[in-house]
């Protein structure tokens, strides 16, 4: 029996909320999924965490560290600057 750790961002209502995840693993048993032991999802994450009960720090730093680096960057595109409108004619 093992334990795995999933986390992720989502942006709800302009706020950026953190879901933890918690799963038992039996690598010994074949075709059996992992199971969801505890979830928690908050704005903080160290909050989200506890919820979660994931408490070893060094997991903690992993898993921000993960979403840190999944975090997609915007790039910018610069327009036109006499760009026109046009309509279709109706």
């Amino acid at each position: 029996m093992e334990s795995i750790y999933t986390a992720y961002t989502k942006q709800i209502q302009n706020s950026t909320y953190y879901f933890v995840k918690k799963y038992t693993i039996y690598p010994e048993l074949k075709n059996v999924p992992p199971i969801l032991e505890s979830y928690g999802m908050h704005t903080d994450f160290n909050k989200a965490c506890n919820i979660a009960s994931v408490n070893d720090p060094k997991i903690r730093q992993q898993l921000l560290e993960e979403i840190e680096a999944n975090v997609q960057h915007a790039k910018v595109i610069e327009l036109n600057n006499d760009f026109t409108s046009k309509r279709a004619s109706s």
